[in-house]
Formats: C-alpha cells, sequence, structure tokens
C-alpha cells in the first residue's frame, strides 16, 4: 500500500503515515525498511505494509522508500 510521511519523531526514532485510505498510522524505526528515520521527510510517497490485529489501530510492520518508473528503469 502507499501512504506519505505525515509527521517525523526523529529523536523518539518513529513517525507518522497517511494512507491511501486515508487512515493515519504510526512506525517505529524497526519498521524501516533499508532506510534511517533520517532518510524520511514529510510529505514524502512511501510504501508500507501493516497489519490489523483486530483489537484496535493497525500497526505499520515494514515502511520503504516508494519506488518510482524512473526507479525500475534503472533495474532493468
Amino acid at each position: 500500500m502507499r501512504g506519505s510521511v505525515t509527521k517525523i519523531l526523529g529523536r523518539l526514532g518513529c513517525g507518522f503515515v497517511l494512507t491511501e485510505k486515508g487512515d493515519e498510522l504510526f512506525f517505529g524505526s524497526y519498521a524501516l525498511d533499508g532506510i534511517g528515520i533520517d532518510d524520511l521527510e514529510e510529505g514524502q510517497p512511501v510504501e508500507i505494509e501493516f497489519y490489523d490485529p483486530g483489537i484496535g489501530p493497525a500497526a505499520i510492520k515494514r515502511v520503504r522508500r516508494e519506488h518510482s518508473e524512473r526507479d525500475q528503469a534503472r533495474c532493468t
């Protein structure tokens, strides 16, 4: 799923992402995949994976930079 970073709390190593569906979800530094907290900026598009425990809000389990068409062209 895609989303965009809405807030970064660098000193705490966490932040929030607004999903395509309009939900704002928390992420911790443990969820960052191939990037560091300092690599993110507010408004930056990202790809996320999350899980929904069914008993409360969903939680992000992985945050990656969003791959653009230009990035994919470089890989081929």
